[in-house]
């Protein structure tokens, strides 16, 4: 059995070297974006969360003499009084929700907002370590391009 070997020009490497570095880039630019995604949702959750516990706080300290504005669509409101301030409707996912006490809801939320927060900063980890490795790849990409 008799093999040729082709011989690959050293120019021929660095371009395959070249392909394969912005591939690796278009790729972590991509899950970069996606990170970013989810951690700005990550920020409006806690945005809302923190919204709803500060909502239900200023109810409880206003007892049963809270008047509420109620959305009824396009901006549009109408004034409310709360009846029963001892308790919340709770949604806990996959349209199912309960009614909570309004002390045992607000620790709820406290512990979501917890949650979240965590998840955040891990997606903000992620997402420094990728951009630090788009820029190596980067100074890579532009030292063998300049060899050409």
């Amino acid at each position: 059995m008799i093999m040729w070997w082709k011989k690959v020009s050293n120019n021929e490497t660095q371009k395959e070297d070249i392909n394969a570095l912005v591939l690796e880039l278009s790729n972590l630019q991509s899950y970069a974006e996606a990170l970013r995604q989810q951690i700005e949702l990550s920020s409006t959750a806690i945005m809302e969360l923190t919204i709803s516990k500060s909502s239900l706080e200023e109810i409880k300290r206003r007892g049963g003499n809270a008047e509420v504005l109620v959305p009824i669509g396009a901006g549009n409101f109408i004034r409310a009084s709360i009846k029963d301030v001892n308790s919340v409707i709770v949604n806990i996912g996959a349209n199912v929700s309960i009614e909570k006490g309004i002390d045992v809801a607000i620790s709820d939320i406290e512990e979501k907002i917890k949650k979240v927060q965590s998840q955040m900063e891990n997606l903000r980890s992620q997402y420094i370590q990728v951009v630090s490795r788009i820029e190596e790849l980067q100074v890579k990409i532009n030292e063998l391009s300049e060899k050409k």
